[in-house]
């Protein structure tokens, strides 16, 4: 029993052992198993997982080409200029995956959307077909970056650069990432070439580091080598090996991707095999949980991947919908043409209204399109373009991208069409097979083109215009400088011949005197072109006398008289204020232009008038005068009279074709009449003559009357052709007192003179007119003389050149010249000196100097130029004033502090000077005035300036100065500066 029992129990126990065997062999051997099935199941995992991602790399980078496609024809479409470059690869940028677009142009200079530019050296392969590389460029990104290429041509062929789109290392590991069971799983894209690069990686192999994956520290443990696994790789078969690492097993596959030279290494991290495989130990007899926990685990896994990549395509989607509404926004339809099934659909069809279908027939769509065409050159043109065989023929060569315009009739209005035809495929002949048709309505485009091009063709008018203008101008100015200057070369041709006639010199170097201030003012007028082209003229207030405009008037205009043998006619009529203030330039411009235009235009033994006239006015303190001038001259026409004012108006008239002259002048006469508050009137015909009427408004002055007393009743006879001119000069003898009659020869005023002779009732004076017919008035008072007295006067009056006869005059015992129009200013003038016994020369400039007398009194003058600084203290020193000189306004500042108050009793100040001009330095005078030396404060500083306008007077006065002379100097403005500031 014993022995049976022991049996038993060895038998039990020998069961149980093997029992205990058996299910511990089959629990390792299911664990074993349990193991391999794992690895296996896993390694299967993460062949399929790294194919799909391989599909899925290889899905996005078609994606990124083709958008990187569409961004280099709209590229090509707008050809941005070098300044706008950056700005449109923005706007491309929006549209497309990459981190950022670059456009290299065949110069080599690197454009890119994050508004960088560069320069590289030029391609000596210029990229000629899309692809993709990988580049290793710190400038782009760390490390290796993927750059797809696009290169870009004009509507020519013509290579113009390439496009580039980067995808940057963050974009590639978010597509290459992947974690399985909540484990970060490392993931390289590698190149193949060389020594396998790291593109892009998700995390760090263990036995590799970041910039290279050393496969050759990673041994298969199943005992492949490394050159068996590449070569492999290079028949184009996947590669699947495990590792050993510290972890334990892990799982590796390496692939290559199908269109790229890449390879995607996926590694399954050793602790998920150890996880999985613990798992199993540990619930062993649990193996169908497992199985089902796993499974579920699994399916986790493929929901996450699959939501993942819905959100990918989701993301694609919305890029190529970005890329597809900007597209929208410059083209109105999208239609593909499929050339070898001879079928086109659209993509987008707006406005077509149904009258072509969305897809259909090729020949159906171009019958319609060149029925839609206006004209029969464009219906040929269209279907050159887009005929299926002209397409094929028209992308030979390589051609991309074609481009043409053409008009429709669409709704009744004319549309401008611009279709841009892009090769999308082409067969192995390199002939198109499929084109991409976009049509963009560019209506508005042409007609801002149309108003662009107008405006550019009125822009060159107004240029060309602008050209002649000023040449013009020039030509008009060297007509007027030359007017004066003539006068004063003759002038100084006659004082030289008459040098020991002190008389005559006076006389000339007076009259030259006048043509210069003329000449001055003309000088004055180029230097302020910008002021009489704008009409902005600056009128400035002088003090003179009419008789002095009127006879520098006639002392310019004579010789141009004479040298045409015309007849000059003045006079005058109800002028009572002679002394006005006014621009004197402006309106002596006024003259000499009107003036000198009658001269041009009327010919030999012809007459030019000039009459004045004072108007009465209801504005107080000025006077109102009308200044007449006529001519016999050709006329001008009633067309011509309405336009004569515009800038650079000529009459078109054979008659004035030797006649000098641009049409400039009357539009600065307008100008200024109309700044002087005056009126400027034309009446004109053809073939009789012009007459001009101006009135302006002038300010009138006070000055002390001549005494007159010991001229009344007087009497005067007045001999003159002219009874108009009789009349005027005995009016104006009987406003002075005197008595006065008229005869209207040189016969009638020697009988007259006979008979109060005779009649012991004789004459205290004769006035004869120059030119009268029959005798002259040389003439008449050579017979005069024979009965008259010596004490009696003979006074010719004559509108022409004194200097011309007065030596025969002389002779034949004139005494006095007086010029017309008479003026009762110069008839008293003459008559008191004459008659009254005040006969007496006129102070000169150094007179004038000297009776300032200054002594006692100190002057600074601040001058940088030596010469002038010279004169004006020689100048100065006749007064008798002491005068010290400062080289610049800021050696003048420094004068006036450093001496005591009082030292300086005036000073005469420069405009413009070297390190501080006179502006800065009266106005820094007048701040020391205020803060330390209250006597700089009211210290006179008068403006002595080449800057002679009346905005340069304005400025003078704003900087803190108190009067303002301008250069050249004249001695009587000085000397009046000078008595008003120091007594």
């Amino acid at each position: 029993m014993q022995r049976s029992e022991r049996k038993d129990l060895r038998w039990r126990i020998g069961f149980a052992t093997a029992a205990v065997v058996c299910i511990v062999a089959l629990i390792g051997a299911f664990l074993a198993i349990n193991y391999q099935r794992t690895v296996y199941q896993n390694q299967m995992y993460l062949e399929a997982s790294t194919n799909q991602a391989v599909d899925r790399l290889d899905s996005v980078f078609e994606s990124s080409q083709q958008s990187l496609f569409l961004a280099r024809h709209l590229f090509e479409a707008e050809q941005p200029a070098p300044d706008k470059i950056c700005d449109e690869l923005v706007l491309l940028e929006s549209g497309t995956p990459f981190e950022y677009l670059a456009f290299e142009s065949a110069e080599g200079v690197v454009y890119n959307s994050r508004g960088k530019i560069a320069e590289v050296p030029p391609r000596e392969n210029p990229i000629a077909e899309p692809g993709v590389v990988t580049v290793d460029d710190d400038r782009i990104s760390e490390g290796l970056s993927i750059v797809f290429m696009e290169p870009v041509h004009d509507e020519n062929g013509k290579y113009l650069g390439v496009l580039t789109g980067i995808w940057g290392n963050e974009l590639l590991e978010d597509a290459i990432s992947a974690t399985y069971f909540n484990d970060y799983v490392s993931t390289y894209l590698c190149d193949a070439d060389g020594d396998t690069s790291i593109i892009a990686y998700s995390s760090k192999l263990v036995t590799g580091d970041p910039e290279k994956l050393d496969i050759a520290a990673v041994d298969s443990t199943e005992g492949d080598t490394v050159g068996e696994m590449m070569a492999e790789m290079d028949h184009g078969d996947s590669v699947s090996f495990a590792y050993d690492s510290p972890r334990g097993l892990g799982l590796a596959y390496m692939v290559e991707l199908a269109d790229h030279e890449w390879i995607l290494l996926r590694t399954y991290p050793a602790s998920i095999n150890s996880s999985v495989a613990e798992s199993a130990n540990i619930y062993g007899l649990a193996a169908v949980g497992a199985i089902i926990a796993i499974f579920v685990i699994a399916i986790i896994v493929i929901v996450v991947r699959s939501s993942r990549q819905n959100k990918a395509i989701a993301l694609e989607n919305e890029q190529f919908k970005r890329v597809v509404d900007a597209s929208s926004a410059l083209f109105k339809r999208f239609a593909v043409i499929d050339l070898e099934r001879d079928t086109y659909e659209y993509i987008k069809g707006e406005d077509l209204d149904q009258r072509l279908p969305m897809r259909g027939t090729f020949k159906h769509f171009v019958d319609f399109w060149v029925s839609q065409a206006i004209y029969d050159d464009e219906r040929e043109k269209v279907f050159e373009m887009i005929g299926a065989s002209n397409i094929v023929d028209n992308f030979a060569d390589g051609v991309q991208i074609l481009r043409f315009e053409y008009r429709i009739n669409y709704r009744g209005e004319t549309h401008w069409l611009q279709p841009s035809m892009v090769c999308l495929r082409r067969d192995e002949y390199g002939r198109a097979t499929s084109v991409l048709y976009a049509v963009q309505d560019v209506t508005d485009v042409k007609a801002e083109e149309a108003r662009a091009r107008e405006a550019l063709e009125d822009a060159c008018r107004a240029a060309d215009q602008a050209s002649h203008a000023k040449s013009d101008f020039l030509s008009s100015m060297s007509h007027d400088i030359r007017t004066p200057m003539n006068s004063i070369m003759g002038l100084t041709a006659i004082a030289t011949m008459h040098m020991d006639d002190p008389d005559r010199v006076k006389d000339c170097l007076q009259k030259i005197t006048m043509s210069s201030r003329h000449l001055l003012g003309l000088i004055n007028e180029v230097l302020d072109m910008a002021k009489i082209e704008s009409g902005n003229i600056g009128l400035s207030e002088d003090d003179f006398d009419l008789p002095e405009a009127v006879e520098n008037l006639l002392t310019i205009i004579h010789p141009q008289v004479a040298a045409r043998h015309q007849h000059l006619k003045v006079d005058i009529t109800d002028v009572t204020h002679e002394h006005v203030v006014g621009d004197f330039m402006r309106l002596q411009q006024v003259f000499v232009n009107i003036m000198g235009n009658s001269v041009k235009f009327t010919p030999e033994e012809g007459t030019v008038g000039l009459s004045i006239r004072e108007l009465p006015t209801r504005i107080s303190g000025c006077g109102h005068y009308e200044f007449t001038f006529t001519d016999t001259g050709c006329g001008m026409s009633e067309e011509f009279v309405e336009r004569m004012f515009e800038p650079f108006s000529r009459a078109n008239d054979n008659r004035m074709t030797n006649v000098e002259g641009t049409g400039l002048g009357m539009s600065i006469v307008k100008s200024v009449v109309s700044l002087m508050n005056g009126t400027i009137d034309v009446r004109s015909k053809l073939g009789e003559g012009t007459t001009f009427v101006v009135t302006v408004h002038l300010k009138l002055r006070d000055v002390d009357a001549e005494d007159v007393t010991h001229l009344a009743d007087l009497n005067v006879l007045v001999a003159d052709n002219d009874v108009t001119a009789c009349e005027s000069a005995c009016q104006l003898l009987e406003d002075i007192g005197m008595k006065s009659e008229y005869v209207t020869s040189g016969n009638d005023a020697i009988a007259r003179v006979k008979e109060a002779y005779d009649a012991n009732d004789e004459f205290t004076a004769v006035i004869l007119d120059w030119k009268m017919p029959g005798k002259s008035g040389i003439e008449t008072a050579r017979e005069l003389r024979t009965i008259l007295p010596e004490h009696v006067p003979i006074i010719i009056l004559s509108a022409y050149d004194w200097m011309a006869v007065e030596q025969e005059a002389r002779m034949a015992g004139i005494d006095a010249f007086v010029s017309k129009p008479l003026f009762r200013s110069r008839l008293v003038h003459v008559m008191n000196s004459l008659l009254g016994n005040k006969k007496q020369d006129e102070a000169n400039d150094t007179d004038l100097l000297r009776e300032a007398d200054l002594s006692g009194k100190r002057i600074l003058l601040v001058e940088d130029n030596e010469i002038t600084a010279t004169i004006g203290l020689d100048l100065l020193s006749f007064t008798g004033a002491e005068a010290e000189h400062a080289e610049n306004g800021q050696v003048a500042l420094e004068m006036l502090y450093d001496n005591p108050p009082g030292y300086f009793d005036l000073v005469l100040m420069d405009g413009q000077m070297p390190v501080m001009n006179g502006y800065e330095a009266a106005h820094a005078i007048r701040q020391i005035g205020e803060s330390e030396r209250p006597d700089l404060a009211t210290l006179p500083i008068v403006a002595l300036t080449a800057d002679a306008f009346a905005d340069d007077v304005k400025r003078a006065l704003k900087a803190g100065m108190n009067a303002h002379l301008s250069k050249p100097l004249e001695i009587d403005s000085l000397v009046k500066v000078l008595a008003e500031f120091l007594g």
